[in-house]
């Protein structure tokens, strides 16, 4: 009897060529100089994009909407408005993929009124910070290949993982650790200011 050939890290048995269009398909079209605290902003507010749970293709210039559920973050293609009274969870914020694989996250101006996301927001953040003193520069923290994330997510990481890195380089602050970045002003305001 035979058993089918699942290449080593693609679970969901997809094969390389569609695991390679993926990849293409995401990579940064764009990439700046940002500052380092820019970097960290769009580190952290990212991952919190990638934390949330959905099952589509998600690509640059398009809005989508985190909502917070019982059990976690959700991405959605619907907007509040077109949910009406089936909301898919507490609306969190309007989220915007950049050209360089980073998030744009504008917050929904309920959210400084609702302890309960303002504590899950915050716990999100401490676990950044928590990734952020582990690493010995910005380069170890990044989510190179984070294999208990599901494909999508994975796939975005990846890119998200090349923007950064390019970003740094172009910077020239490869190799540095975000330590001291997160020690400059209060973190709260540096990562969810909008730029």
């Amino acid at each position: 009897m035979t058993h089918p050939v699942i290449p080593e890290g693609n679970p969901q048995g997809k094969g390389l060529v569609p695991i390679l269009d993926s990849l293409n398909a995401l990579q940064p079209w764009s990439v700046d100089k940002k500052s380092g605290e820019a970097i960290l902003r769009d580190f952290c507010l990212s991952t919190l994009v990638l934390s949330a749970r959905f099952d589509f293709r998600v690509v640059p210039g398009k809005t989508y909407f985190l909502y917070r559920q019982d059990d976690g973050w959700r991405l959605s293609l619907i907007s509040p408005q077109e949910w009406g009274e089936r909301l898919a969870g507490r609306w969190v914020a309007q989220c915007d993929l950049r050209t360089d694989m980073t998030w744009d996250v504008n917050l929904s101006p309920e959210v400084a009124h609702d302890a309960e996301l303002v504590n899950a927001l915050e716990a999100h953040l401490r676990g950044f910070v928590e990734r952020i003193d582990g690493a010995d520069s910005l380069e170890a923290a990044l989510p190179v290949y984070e294999q208990q994330l599901p494909y999508q997510q994975r796939m975005m990481a990846t890119a998200l993982s090349s923007s950064l890195q390019t970003s740094l380089l172009l910077s020239g602050l490869s190799g540095q650790s975000g330590q001291a970045w997160l020690g400059n002003g209060e973190l709260k305001t540096l990562l969810l200011r909008a730029e």
